[in-house]
C-alpha cells in the first residue's frame, strides 16, 4: 500500500557541536529524513523522496526503513562524499551556516572529539571559517548539483494525502507541485535559504500552489524585512491561500489566523534539548500529519511541536525511532485540553 504522507528533501551527514560543547561527528540527517521522522511520529508509514549517496550510513537507512519510512522514492548514487556540514549551536539554539569539513578535520587540528570548551569552540569556528578545500564536494553541494526530479516519485504515490517539501531549489519545488497537486494532496513547504535567496514576488507562484508555508523566524524576516512577525505573516498570507506559520525555535510557533486576522501562539512541547538539528524539519513533518488529520493549522502546529520535541532530545534523524505513538497521542490530548 502506498504511504499517505510523503516528504521530499535531502539526506546528509552532519557534524554537531551542541550548546554545552558536546561533539557528535558524522550524524545521519538531512531535511528529508528529519521531516519524514517528524511525520512518522503520527503515521505508521511515510514515503521519502530523496537521493542517498554511497557514504550515507547504511545502518541508518535500514533503521529508517524498518521503522516505517518507505524509500521507494529515493534515488541511489555511488558517489562518496567526505565533507559534512558543521552545526555549532549557541545557548539560544542559533547556529552558523555554511561551514563544512570532513569529521576527521577536528582531531587533525588537535581538538578533542567528544567535548569542546567555549574557547575551543570559538577557535574551531574560526578555523572552519578560514578553511579552503578546492574541489571538495559537501553533501549540500551534491544536492544542488543533483536536484530531485518528479520522475523518481513512484506512480502509486501521486495520490498521497499529504506532501511536505523540505528546503529545496525553486525548480525542485515546482516539479514536485506538478507531480502531487493534480492528485489533490495537501502540500506544505519550508523555504530554507533556497527560497529566501529570491524575492517574495519571485516565489509567489510557489506560495500560490501550496497549502501551508512554514518559514523560520530568520527566513520570514528576510522575506518580509522591516516589519513585525504578525504583519509579516499577513503579507505572506495574502500570497499563500493556505496556512502560514513561523517557527520560533525554543519560543514555539506563531500561526496566522485568517478569521481573526491575527497570529496565534503555540508553545513548544517540553523537551530535554540535546541537539536542535532537525527541529524545524521534524516540526514540518508533524505539522503535515496534523493538517492532513485535522485540517486545523493551530492543531497541526501542536503535532509539529511534539515531533520537534522528540527529535531534539537525541542526535541524528534516527535517534527518535521507534516512536511511541500512543504516548505522543496522550501528550497531544493533554496539550489540547490545557489550551481550552
Amino acid at each position: 500500500m502506498a504511504p499517505e504522507l510523503i516528504t521530499v528533501g535531502g539526506l546528509t551527514v552532519d557534524n554537531v557541536i551542541s550548546a554545552d560543547g558536546q561533539v557528535a561527528l558524522a550524524q545521519a540527517g538531512g531535511n528529508g529524513a528529519y521531516s519524514a521522522v517528524g511525520a512518522l511520529m503520527w503515521a505508521p508509514r511515510v514515503g521519502l523522496v530523496s537521493c542517498a549517496v554511497e557514504t550515507y550510513p547504511r545502518a541508518t537507512i535500514a533503521w529508517l526503513e524498518q521503522n516505517g519510512i518507505d524509500l521507494g522514492g529515493v534515488a541511489w548514487s555511488d558517489e562518496r562524499l567526505s565533507s559534512c556540514n558543521w552545526f555549532i549551536y549557541d545557548a539560544e539554539g542559533r547556529r552558523e551556516e555554511g561551514l563544512s569539513s570532513p569529521p576527521d578535520s577536528l582531531s587533525e587540528a588537535g581538538f578533542p572529539t567528544d567535548h569542546l570548551t567555549p574557547v575551543e569552540v570559538a577557535r574551531w569556528r574560526e578555523l572552519l571559517g578560514r578553511r579552503t578545500a578546492p574541489g571538495e564536494i559537501s553533501y549540500s553541494d551534491f544536492r544542488v548539483r543533483h536536484p530531485l526530479t518528479g520522475s523518481q516519485v513512484p506512480q502509486s504515490w501521486r495520490r498521497a494525502r499529504g506532501v511536505h517539501l523540505a528546503p529545496s531549489q525553486p525548480e525542485v519545488m515546482r516539479a514536485m507541485l506538478d507531480v502531487f497537486a493534480p492528485g489533490g494532496a495537501i502540500v506544505t513547504a519550508d523555504p530554507g535559504w533556497q527560497l529566501v535567496d529570491y524575492t517574495l514576488d519571485e516565489i509567489t507562484p510557489i506560495l500560490a500552489g501550496i497549502d501551508a508555508f512554514l518559514p523560520s523566524e530568520v527566513e520570514l524576516r528576510a522575506l518580509v524585512p522591516d516589519t513585525g512577525l504578525s504583519d509579516a505573516l499577513a503579507v505572506i498570507a495574502a500570497r499563500c491561500p493556505g496556512a502560514v506559520a513561523v517557527k520560533l525555535g525554543p519560543k514555539g510557533v506563531l500561526v496566522w489566523d485568517r478569521a481573526a486576522a491575527g497570529a496565534v501562539a503555540v508553545p513548544p512541547a517540553p523537551a530535554n534539548t540535546l541537539d536542535p538539528t532537525g527541529a524545524g524539519d521534524s516540526f514540518c513533518g508533524g505539522f503535515l500529519a496534523g493538517l492532513v488529520e485535522t485540517g486545523d493549522p493551530v492543531h497541526a502546529a501542536r503535532y509539529g511541536a511534539i515531533s520537534a520535541a522528540r527529535i531534539v532530545e537525541c542526535f541524528g534523524a534516527d535517534g527518535a525511532l521507534p516512536p511511541d505513538r500512543a504516548a505522543l497521542r496522550t501528550t497531544l490530548a493533554e496539550e489540547i485540553e490545557a489550551c481550552r
